[in-house]
């Protein structure tokens, strides 16, 4: 099967002729918001530019050439976007890196990239760095803080200069800095010539993913990549200079780093939120769009669910009828109908209690919200229509820069991560692989040969490893991963995500683990919403801490009734047979999450597998035996 739409030529051809032309357009509005000292402050083009210009002539006058790597090792901040730019000014590539990662991770792509600069945004991660800087990083020159801290602002013991980011801006360099850096005039490096040096195919940046297998792949992105899908993008979701978004994500995640570049050619404006506050954030900024994962959404429909209930039985009962009057319009609006005089009526009742309070929440303004990175749930995006709010989910990888395919306002459908965009092709192969081609997908990994020539076939289409299916209307849905797939002792074969997606709807379970591969049935690792379990325990009147309350029985009754309940919907090979409960969740720390929060399922089985052998034998104390 194949889905594909023609391609226009897009207007630019680099991402630095996208910005010139943006701030040429747009000079003194607002460019980028960010909270300071408990308020809102604005930066405009102008001085988006402006910082962004020093950081690249300082980048020159330390001896960057065209096509060095500048890694930048930080939380999504500002200053972030600000680097980047910088970077691809002085005809750099950015090589981002999850903060989130350890030191030895850190120092495996510093080494593979052989960034000559490392920007780091506060101690805690230069700590990282220095713990891999031993010696071992021969192309490392320089190093960076965003944070002022003057420990850093001195040469180290290898000669390197280590100086701040305010200092590069400001132009106000140390006086114990080297002589050729106190002698170099910044004002002197012709950016302009650089600029038009920098070419269409020229890397812009590089994106490391590890996979399920652990082992970082560095993803080259040209500048075209990005020129060509945020044409795309900007014509399926029609977003302009009058929009503003919200970003927490982070920036070494295509999806964030997508969204920045959209805006050099959009020319929105993006704020930057605190992940932990970031309805708090919504409220004050008022954006028209935002972009999250599904386990935002999740929780932000868990909570707006939650609210009506503390609040009293009334609350209740007002909230679940305009919820069932939102339910019976966005039914009719998802089949193309509009709703009656007397439903129509309802829903402006509905609204008036209850959607534009859930609304003003999150600013009152928003057009749509979009999901990607993983599979989003129907119902959390059939839960959002009904409050009269749009999730819009996508599909793509870091290796097609974002978006592949997406669910837009005029043309979508839940349950689907919808149509390819303009320009793409998507083909199913025979085992049902997702195979993608066109100008958004990456010409290959760096320093890696025999991973890009494994991940193209003869006809260019690049193999993303994930299993799906196109409708009858050219709809996306994404089934699971090829990786991923459970083959039972009995040949059967289980789509795990699907049934751990349903499995975490439940209120009680916050992720849960379905392994079985080669096992008589499949069995299920569960964490559990902490929150959830302490309400249902006050509410039954037991006391404990959270392992206490997990050996209960009525608690283990309840688990058990939600397992039971998902498997209603499964056929009988598919239904989780036994599962247990595991304490805390799993992590990147401890290898078992990608640092894009997949599961590494190899992982999971060599730590608990005392705990998956067992639901076999049957001798885990907390088991929950339903078959």
């Amino acid at each position: 099967m194949n889905a594909a739409v023609p391609a226009r030529e897009p207007e630019g051809t680099t991402l630095l002729s996208l910005f010139a032309r943006q701030v040429r357009a747009s000079g003194r509005r607002a460019a980028l918001r960010y909270r300071s000292g408990g308020i809102w402050r604005a930066r405009s083009w102008d001085d988006w530019r402006a910082r962004s210009s020093r950081v690249a002539a300082w980048l020159v006058a330390n001896g960057l050439e065209p096509g060095d790597r500048v890694a930048i090792l930080a939380d999504t901040c500002i200053e972030w976007v600000e680097l980047d730019l910088g970077v691809l000014a002085a005809a750099g590539v950015t090589v981002a890196i999850y903060p989130s990662l350890l030191p030895d991770t850190v120092g495996e792509i510093l080494r593979d990239s052989g960034a000559k600069v490392v920007v780091t945004s506060d101690p805690v991660q230069a700590a990282k760095l220095f713990d891999a800087r031993t010696g071992e990083l021969a192309a490392l020159e320089r190093v960076v803080s965003i944070a002022k801290v003057s420990r850093l602002d001195r040469p180290d013991d290898a000669g390197r200069l280590d100086v701040s980011l305010d200092d590069i801006v400001r132009g106000r360099l140390p006086a114990h800095t080297y002589e050729e850096i106190l002698a170099a005039r910044l004002e002197d490096v012709d950016l302009a010539a650089l600029e038009h040096a920098v070419t269409p195919q020229a890397p812009a940046a590089i994106l490391y993913t590890s996979g399920t297998d652990g082992h970082p792949k560095g993803v080259i992105l040209t500048h075209d990549n990005f020129v060509y899908e945020t044409d795309r993008l900007t014509r399926a979701i029609a977003v302009g200079p009058s929009d503003e978004q919200v970003l927490f994500l982070p920036l070494a995640h295509i999806v964030a780093k997508l969204t920045v570049m959209l805006q050099l050619r959009a020319g929105f404006v993006t704020s930057f939120a605190r992940i932990d506050h970031a309805a708090e954030d919504c409220a004050e900024v008022r954006p028209t769009f935002l972009v999250g994962v599904p386990r935002i959404y999740e929780k932000l429909g868990d909570a707006i669910q939650r609210a009506p209930r503390e609040r009293g039985e009334v609350s209740e009962r007002v909230f679940a009828w305009a919820l069932d009057v939102g339910r019976r319009v966005s039914a009719l609006r998802q089949a193309g109908r509009a709703p009656g005089r007397l439903l129509e009526a309802e829903h402006r009742v509905a609204d008036r209690l209850v959607y534009s309070k859930v609304k003003a929440r999150l600013g009152g303004r928003l057009r749509f919200l979009l999901s990607g990175a993983a599979p989003l749930a129907r119902e959390t995006a059939e839960l959002f229509h009904a409050l009269d709010l749009l999730v819009l989910e996508g599909y793509g990888l870091t290796e097609s820069t974002g978006a592949s395919t997406l669910n837009v306002p005029l043309a979508y459908r839940f349950g689907t991560v919808g149509r390819p965009l303009e320009g793409v092709e998507v083909t199913l192969g025979a085992d049902g692989e997702i195979l993608l081609a066109g100008r958004s997908v990456t010409p290959g990994y760096w320093n890696d040969e025999a991973a890009t020539a494994a991940a193209f076939d003869a006809e260019g289409r690049f193999h993303t490893g994930d299993v799906g299916e196109l409708d009858e209307a050219g709809f996306l849905r994404i089934t699971d991963r090829k990786k991923d797939l459970i083959i039972t002792a009995g040949g059967k074969n289980i789509a795990p995500q699907r049934v751990e997606l349903r499995l975490a709807r439940s209120p009680l379970i916050a992720r849960a683990v379905v392994l079985g591969d080669r096992r008589k049935f499949p069995v299920a690792l569960l964490v559990v919403e902490a929150a959830e379990v302490e309400r249902r325990a006050k509410q039954l009147e037991l006391r404990g801490d959270l392992s206490t309350l997990l050996r209960h029985p009525k608690l283990t009754a309840a688990l058990a009734s939600e397992v039971e309940r998902v498997n209603e919907g499964l056929a009988s090979f598919e239904r989780v047979k036994r599962f247990t409960t595991i304490q805390g969740d799993l992590s990147v720390a401890d290898g078992t999450l990608t640092p894009t929060g997949k599961v590494r399922r190899a992982a999971v089985l060599t730590r608990y597998a005392d705990v998956v052998d067992a639901l076999y034998e049957g001798v885990t104390a907390d088991l929950g035996d339903i078959g």
